[in-house]
């Protein structure tokens, strides 16, 4: 481990926990140069969590399609269902021209939302030029039925979701802050359900009134310095699955109580300013006996590899490849692993660079990563820890706090 990106702290202790308009600003700046390098004449953004990064509203996606457009003299306009207009005009800025349609399929308008769409970047001037997009049309979720964009325009479209995601793989220093304050509150919540473990605990109440109780402490600390950025789920969570459930990487929970004896692997995270962070651990209830101390052994030693091997100008296969190489040659365990290492995350729980052996990815400060190389052993337990890793302009930091020794994580039984 060593030196951390954020050499102060991003915002003082009065300021709202949120990224500020003049860095939405800048975020569109840098797509408007982008565009004009690659000459192209407007992009089309229709994915929730990008329109989110370039304009600073967050919304709840439905049928109803959003759009985002920029064009590369520096114009924003936006595609909007009525329902979210003034949502927008609250969150987001201010616009050049913009398409309002009634509602979906049409609202009695007998028109698609999509040829609104057209109709506004025929405004913009921009119809027929070259016209970029994240995904050729909108996600089709919740029902929607809709055409490809370029079906619509009558023209090819440069689908790329790289365009935007490249920007967001580097966190600048309140993006890193922000996920920093989430580290905080998921290592919070965590605490509080390993508090809460022991024989007869219920896997659901346990995870659900922990969450409960650190999204309490969360907002009593915080008051209006959090502002929420969705309309569901919680600012600090955490949760379990045991037994040999925990031999599948995704487990869902199961109902029923804890066991003395029982393998459990834990995930907690907070979610501040719409950032979020990672925690995992594995815990064991009662004394561990040797078959578990040499799995979670194991374990541990891989997701040092990963941390030790995480620094600026490697790539991310070749941070896979380390973790690989010491489970198949040291631990002699290959047989156990379900998947790559890591991913990056921020404001979505994975993505993009993955630590994959088919990802090569250069890494760069400011990235942020999970570890969290996993082994999984039928029909008896999984073992995995995860934790929230900041690349700095020499190695990595870890960012989640928790213990991650063996002697920390037993559950006492009676």
């Amino acid at each position: 481990m060593t030196d951390t990106v954020v050499s102060e702290p991003a915002f003082s202790q009065t300021a709202r926990l949120e990224i500020g308009a003049d860095e939405y600003r800048l975020r569109r700046e840098r797509v408007f140069r982008l565009l004009q390098e690659r000459q192209l004449d407007a992009v089309c953004v229709f994915g929730p969590t990008r329109v989110a990064y370039l304009s600073g509203f967050f919304f709840s996606p439905t049928e109803r399609p959003i759009a985002l457009i920029l064009t590369a003299d520096g114009r924003v306009a936006a595609l909007l269902p009525q329902l979210e207009l003034s949502h927008f005009q609250q969150q987001g800025p201010a616009l050049d021209d913009s398409a309002i349609y009634p509602e979906y399929p049409g609202g009695g308008s007998g028109r698609h939302p999509l040829l609104f769409l057209r109709e506004l970047l025929s405004r913009l001037g921009v119809l027929g030029r070259r016209i970029a997009a994240d995904v050729d049309g909108y996600e089709h979720r919740w029902g929607y039925r809709g055409p490809a964009l370029g079906a619509v325009l009558e023209q090819p479209v440069q689908a790329d979701v790289a365009l935007i995601d490249n920007l967001r793989m580097v966190k600048s220093a309140t993006e890193i802050a922000l996920m920093t304050e989430a580290c905080r509150w998921g290592d919070h919540a965590h605490r509080l359900m390993q508090n809460s473990l022991g024989v007869g605990a219920e896997e659901l109440l346990v995870s659900h009134g922990a969450s409960l109780q650190a999204t309490r402490d969360l907002l009593a600390a915080l008051g209006e310095r959090y502002v929420p950025k969705a309309r569901e789920g919680l600012p600090a969570n955490a949760m379990f699955i045991r037994g040999s459930n925990t031999a599948h990487p995704h487990g869902l929970h199961e109902a029923g109580a804890v066991k003395a004896g029982d393998v459990l692997v834990t995930g907690a995270y907070g979610v501040v300013g719409g950032y979020e962070s990672e925690l995992e651990r594995t815990m064991i209830v009662g004394e561990p006996d040797a078959r578990f101390q040499r799995y979670f052994a194991a374990m541990l030693a891989a997701q040092q590899v990963g941390l030790d091997a995480l620094r600026p100008g490697r790539t991310c296969a070749e941070v896979e490849a380390d973790v690989r190489r010491f489970i198949r040659v040291e631990l002699g365990m290959d047989d156990l692993v379900r998947h790559h290492t890591g991913h990056a995350f921020g404001l979505e729980g994975h993505e993009h660079p993955f630590l994959d052996l088919d990802d090569h990815t250069v890494i760069e400060p400011g990235m942020v990563f999970s570890v969290e190389p996993g082994l999984y052993v039928p029909q008896f337990a999984g073992f995995r820890h995860s934790d929230t890793v900041v690349i700095t302009s020499s190695g990595s930091e870890r960012l989640s706090l928790y213990p991650r020794e063996l002697d920390e994580l037993v559950v006492p039984v009676g």
